[in-house]
C-alpha cells in the first residue's frame, strides 16, 4: 500500500466515520436521559447567568455534583449556535467522534513494533481506522447529551500519548535513540488529557494514575540495569512525571481551586453520592443494593426512581435474602419506606402512588442489613458480585439508545415491533466479534518486547476502572463503551496479521525467557535518553 494510497483509503473511512454519526445524531436525537436534562441546565446558567448551578430558578445555588467539562462544552456551542441548539451540540459530537476514530488508528500503530514492514503497520492503522468508523456502539452516542463522547476521545487520547511517550523514552526496536524533549511533551499531552477527562467524568483520575504507573514501571525496568543508583532512576521518573502532573493540573487545577473557594473543600471531582453536603443520599441504602444488585434491570426500580415510586417486594430476586427471617425484615422496611412509620398520619397528605421515602432512621437500619450480609459473605461481596456485574455489562448487547435497544433474553419478550428480533442479535454478535478481535490483538502483541509496555499500559487503563465499576450498584451497560476503542486498535493489529503475518505465542517459559532478554535488547536500542 502505498502512502498516497493509504491516505485515500483513510480519507475515505474517515468520511464513512463522519457520515454513519452525522445520520445518528440527525435521525435518532435522544432526550430522554435526565442526567442529559441537567447537563443543559448547567450549562444554561452557566451562559447566562455565570453560575455553575443546577437550580431551574432562583435563587441559583452553586454546585459541584457534576464535574464541569461536559457541561461547559454544551455552554461553548450555545454561544456560537444560540443556547438550545443541540442539534449544533450533536453535529459537534459527530465531528469529535470521528477524529476519535482517528486517535485509534494513531493508538493501533503506535502499540505494534516499529520494526515491523512498513507495509503491514499501514494495514494496521488502516483496520484499526475502519473498525472504529463502523463501531456502532460508540457512535450512537452522539445522538444525546451525555458525557460518553467526550470521554471516549480523551480516554483514547490519554492511551495515544502515553504510548507515544513510552516510545520516545526508550527509542524504537529500529534503533532510534531516545528523544527526551519529545517525550515530556507527549507525557505533558497524555496529563493535560487526562487532567480533562477527569473534569468530564469523574473517573477520569484512574486513566492518568494508569499511564503513571505505567511510567513507573518502565523507568524502573529500562533504565536501572546500566544506571543502578536509586538516585539516578528517581530523578530520572522525575522528570518524566512532571509533565504528566503539571498537565493533569492545568486542566483540573481550577475546578480544584474553585471548589476551594467557594465550599471550602478538596473535591478534584464530582462526589460519588452525586450530592452536596447538606443533602441526605441514603448511603446505607447504597450498601443494601450492592449485596445483591446483579442486573441493570434493577438499577430503574430501586435506584433511579428511589423516593418517587412504592417498592414491592415481587420485584427483588430471592438472592436478595438469606433466610426468611431477612425476608421479612425487608418488607417491613419496605412498609416504611412505601406508608411511613405506622401510626403516622402520611398517607392522607399525599397520593398514594408517592412513597414517603428512606429517612435517616430507615437508611441506618438497611446499613444494619448490609453490614450483616457482607459480615455472613465477604466473598459474594467483594469478588463474585462485582465481577457477575461486570460480566452482565460487557454481555449486554450494548444497544443503549437505539430504538431497538433491550435485553436479548429472555427471547420470548423481544418487541417485534422495533425488530429487536432481528438487531440485538446482531448487536450481540457484533459485541463477541469486537471482544475476539480484540484478544487476538492482544495474544498478537504479546509475542514482541517492543509492544508489551503498551500491553501493560492498556491493562493499566482498564483494570483499574472495572474494579471500580463492579463495585458500584448500578450496572449500567452504557459504562462499558469506552473499552471499544481499545478493542478497535487491537482489532487493527489482529486482523493486519491474519493475512499470513500471524505468529502464535511462545509458550509461557520462552516468554519469560524474551522478556528478560528484551531488557538488554531495549538499553542497547534506547541509548541513555538524557
Amino acid at each position: 500500500m502505498t502512502t498516497r494510497t493509504r491516505a485515500a483509503v483513510c480519507a475515505g473511512l474517515l468520511l464513512v466515520a463522519l457520515a454513519f454519526r452525522l445520520t445518528l445524531a440527525l435521525g435518532m436525537p435522544n432526550d430522554e436521559p435526565d442526567d442529559a436534562r441537567f447537563y443543559r441546565v448547567l450549562a444554561q446558567n452557566v451562559l447566562l447567568h455565570g453560575v455553575y448551578s443546577g437550580s431551574l430558578t432562583p435563587p441559583l445555588e452553586p454546585t459541584y455534583v457534576r464535574v464541569p467539562g461536559y457541561p461547559l462544552f454544551i455552554a461553548g456551542i450555545y454561544r456560537v449556535f444560540g443556547v438550545g441548539d443541540d442539534i449544533a451540540v450533536r453535529v459537534a459530537q459527530a465531528v469529535v467522534e470521528t477524529a476519535t476514530c482517528w486517535m485509534v488508528a494513531c493508538l493501533a500503530l503506535a502499540l505494534v513494533p516499529a520494526a515491523w514492514p512498513r507495509r503491514r503497520r499501514r494495514g494496521v492503522q488502516c483496520a484499526a481506522l475502519g473498525l472504529a468508523a463502523v463501531c456502532p456502539f460508540t457512535a450512537i452516542y452522539v445522538a444525546t447529551e451525555l458525557t460518553e463522547v467526550l470521554a471516549i476521545a480523551l480516554g483514547t487520547a490519554i492511551a495515544w500519548c502515553a504510548m507515544r511517550a513510552l516510545r520516545e523514552d526508550t527509542g524504537d526496536d529500529r534503533g532510534q535513540a531516545a528523544r527526551p524533549g519529545r517525550a515530556w511533551a507527549w507525557w505533558f499531552a497524555a496529563g493535560l488529557a487526562g487532567g480533562a477527562l477527569t473534569i468530564v467524568r469523574p473517573e477520569g483520575g484512574l486513566l492518568t494514575a494508569g499511564a503513571g504507573a505505567t511510567l513507573v514501571l518502565a523507568a524502573v525496568w529500562r533504565w536501572r540495569p546500566r544506571q543502578p543508583g536509586r538516585a539516578r532512576v528517581a530523578t530520572r521518573l522525575a522528570r518524566r512525571g512532571i509533565p504528566l502532573v503539571l498537565g493533569f493540573l492545568v486542566c483540573d487545577g481550577p475546578w480544584i481551586l474553585r471548589n476551594a473557594a467557594v465550599f471550602g473543600v478538596f473535591q478534584p471531582a464530582a462526589p460519588r453520592t452525586a450530592a452536596m453536603p447538606d443533602e441526605f443520599v441514603a448511603p446505607g441504602y447504597g450498601r443494601w443494593l450492592r449485596t445483591w444488585v446483579n442486573h441493570p434491570k434493577y438499577v430503574e426500580p430501586f435506584e433511579f426512581d428511589q423516593d418517587r415510586v412504592r417498592f414491592s417486594m415481587d420485584q427483588l430476586p430471592p438472592w436478595a435474602f438469606d433466610s426468611p427471617e431477612e425476608r421479612q425484615l425487608v418488607a417491613e422496611l419496605f412498609a416504611r419506606y412505601n406508608d411511613g412509620e405506622p401510626g403516622a398520619a402520611t398517607r392522607s397528605r399525599r397520593p398514594t402512588s408517592e412513597p414517603v421515602g428512606i429517612t435517616p432512621a430507615l437508611d441506618a437500619r438497611f446499613e444494619t442489613l448490609a453490614l450483616d450480609r457482607i459480615r455472613r459473605h465477604p466473598g459474594r461481596y467483594y469478588v463474585a458480585l462485582p465481577a457477575e456485574r461486570l460480566v452482565r455489562m460487557w454481555a449486554s448487547p450494548h444497544a443503549q439508545f437505539y430504538p431497538f435497544e433491550g435485553d436479548l433474553f429472555p427471547l420470548a419478550t423481544l418487541d417485534r415491533g422495533t425488530s429487536q428480533q432481528i438487531w440485538l442479535p446482531i448487536f450481540a454478535l457484533l459485541t463477541l466479534a469486537w471482544s475476539v478481535f480484540g484478544v487476538a490483538g492482544a495474544a498478537r502483541l504479546v509475542a514482541e518486547p517492543a509492544s508489551r509496555f503498551g500491553l501493560v499500559l492498556l491493562a493499566l487503563l482498564v483494570v483499574p476502572r472495572l474494579v471500580l465499576l463492579g463495585s458500584m450498584e448500578n450496572p449500567e451497560p452504557r459504562f462499558m463503551v469506552e473499552l471499544f476503542p481499545f478493542l478497535s486498535a487491537l482489532g487493527g493489529v489482529a486482523l493486519a496479521s491474519a493475512g499470513g503475518h500471524w505468529r502464535s505465542p511462545a509458550p509461557p517459559w520462552i516468554l519469560l525467557r524474551r522478556v528478560v532478554g528484551s531488557r538488554t535488547l531495549a538499553v542497547k536500542a534506547g541509548g541513555d535518553g538524557d
